[in-house]
């Protein structure tokens, strides 16, 4: 890939210079386009022919190169929103009003592959770049820089998503993904990007014989081969490393409840007895002792979430009936206790159900940790999707507020200054947000929870764990739990993209990830990324997860996603340069067709 000239992105001055364009029908541009969009498309679920990533760039290339005056971002933006939508379809089961997220989500993430190509042909805008080299940067290089700043764009922006990474596509090729200890998913998305370029340079020198390629591709060839081969070494002699076996049970429960946003107390309560059942018949067919017992996203709620209540306690207004004498801050606390050991009651009950049916000899029951609503009361009521962790004796030992929210799932931006959406909204879209990591440091082993999409945003346990390695005297988990509900998109796709990211985020972390799901990917995955077991999707059962101890700290853990925000920060740059382009463009219009307007 040499020289992506084009004349659309050009200066006045540059105008004054024919630049060679290759001339491109709409039905041209629409075949390229969709031939990218398709074969990115099966090299991810429900396909999964992952080489096919390594050359799903081509047909997008060749778009770099074409006339300006032709409809190369309409033909790219219709391929590009039908790549998302038809991948992310399974978003639109899970609410009725997540119908338009569902379409507008899409619509967003198209516009990528528009903007990677208009900053390709901003940077190759001078005609005297022919050599495949630019400021002595070569051209597979600046592809990559600006593909991966990108993608760490839409990891942050409008608080971010990581599915279908380009990386993900690999996820089931362990040797090509272990370089994501070094940089994340970001650092096979690189390579990824540069092998792409070197196919497209090689095939226009020796198969099109392109005479606007006419350049040598062996830079581009001896960059991504080389890149390639030392990944492959690097994957070869990092994920076989030798690990310490932990000796310690995790069942993971997996079921497939159907649940709604609105769900009765009845409901609950059925769904909480079904997956008590499991949990005493997984633990009565063990043939080890169970440390732990690891319930799905809200399924150990059973309408009775926890409570506490803060220092600052204030009875909120909904709570006050006007017809009765004023309820009392002491009186709220003293519900909340009642609750609380209510609460414990239970879970000491199926504690001991588990004990008691044992197949082996146990010292003590089980822990149970379970995925449950939190509220707190303080000086105004707050509530998370959270994690709670009922120790063997039976007490409360800590729990997790979910730090990311699901846009337009559990928030809504500015709900609460627009009451129109706020009265349509269905319970459960309300959340608040928790703040910072927890560790639960079981008997033998630690481990680090996880909900619903966090594995999916790979900032967040990345970022749980630098946070957790930054503390003093600093004590990283041994395992990554992961609890999530994935009921909501019916064994779709979407479902195998959320293991992905859990597997990528294993290598990322240097940590087995122990993901127990209802209706969607309940497994057991280990500091390689490799799927160790795995429920099929649409079957219920259990996992019994005997995860091997990785003493590594990986290089993303220590410095999180430096360099890909390098990158991220370059591209941003060239979109304001794209900006301020458009905008001169826009004025030498106006002034061209209008030559007695004032300045």
């Amino acid at each position: 890939m040499s020289e992506f000239n084009s004349d659309a992105d050009a200066s006045p001055s540059d105008l004054a210079t024919p630049v060679p364009t290759v001339p491109a029908s709409t039905r041209w541009l629409l075949a390229a386009s969709f031939a990218h969009a398709a074969i990115l498309w099966m090299s991810g679920p429900p396909i999964g022919l992952g080489p096919l990533v390594l050359v799903a760039l081509v047909p997008l290339l060749a778009i770099v190169d074409v006339d300006p005056r032709s409809p190369w971002k309409r033909s790219l933006y219709v391929a590009s929103l039908a790549y998302w939508l038809i991948s992310l379809q399974g978003l639109r089961h899970a609410h009725p009003l997540m119908f338009l997220p569902w379409m507008a989500l899409s619509a967003y993430l198209a516009v990528y592959p528009l903007l990677f190509i208009a900053l390709l042909r901003r940077w190759h805008l001078s005609p005297s770049a022919q050599t495949g080299w630019r400021g002595g940067i070569p051209s597979c290089v600046v592809a990559a820089v600006i593909w991966v700043g990108l993608e760490w764009i839409r990891n942050y922006l409008f608080t971010g998503i990581s599915v279908l990474m380009l990386g993900h596509a690999l996820a089931e090729m362990p040797m090509l993904i272990q370089i994501a200890d070094l940089g994340g998913t970001y650092a096979v998305s690189f390579v990824v990007v540069c092998v792409n370029v070197a196919m497209f340079d090689a095939m226009n020198r020796w198969v099109v014989r392109d005479s606007l390629h006419s350049h040598s591709p062996w830079n581009s060839l001896v960059i991504a081969g080389g890149l390639l081969l030392a990944t492959l070494v690097y994957g070869v002699n990092t994920m076989n490393m030798a690990t310490e076996p932990i000796n310690k049970t995790i069942v993971l429960l997996g079921g497939n409840q159907h649940t709604v946003y609105q769900q009765d107390l009845e409901r609950e309560r059925a769904i909480f007895a079904a997956y008590a059942e499991m949990a005493v018949d997984a633990v009565a067919n063990s043939p080890s002792e169970v440390a732990a017992v690891v319930w799905p996203e809200s399924m150990f709620s059973g309408g009775m979430p926890w409570m506490t209540t803060g220092p600052d306690l204030v009875v909120p207004d909904f709570m006050q009936d006007p017809s009765l004498p004023p309820l009392a801050p002491e009186q709220l606390r003293f519900a909340v206790q009642h609750n609380q050991t209510g609460f414990l009651d239970r879970a000491s009950n199926l504690q001991m159900a588990m004990a008691a049916n044992s197949n082996v000899p146990i010292d003590a029951p089980p822990s149970i940790i379970g995925g449950c609503g939190l509220v707190q009361y303080d000086n105004q009521p707050r509530q998370y999707s959270g994690v709670v962790w009922v120790d063997p004796a039976g007490k409360m030992a800590g729990k997790y507020s979910k730090n990311h929210l699901v846009l337009f799932g559990e928030t809504i931006p500015l709900v609460h200054s627009l009451p129109w959406i706020r009265d349509q909204m269905p319970p459960g879209l309300g959340l608040d947000r928790g703040t910072q990591p927890e560790r639960f440091d079981l008997d033998g082993i630690s481990l680090m929870p996880n909900l619903c999409i966090e594995t999916a945003v790979e900032r967040i346990p990345i970022n749980h764990m630098h946070e957790l390695n930054s503390r003093p005297n600093p004590k990283l988990p041994d395992a990554l739990l992961t609890l999530t509900n994935d009921v909501w998109f019916r064994d779709s796709a979407v479902v195998d993209h959320h293991l992905r990211c859990a597997q990528l985020v294993a290598v990322g972390c240097r940590r087995p990830v122990l993901s127990a799901a209802n209706g969607g990917p309940t497994a057991w995955i280990d500091s390689a990324g490799r799927v160790i077991e795995r429920l099929p999707k649409g079957v219920s059962g259990v996992i019994e997860a005997k995860p091997r101890r990785d003493e590594r700290v990986s290089l993303y853990v220590r410095i999180g996603s430096l360099p890909a925000g390098l990158m991220g920060a370059a591209t941003a740059c060239g979109l304001v340069l794209l900006a301020m382009d458009f905008v001169t463009r826009r004025r030498t219009r106006k002034k061209t067709s209008n030559p007695n307007a004032t300045a």
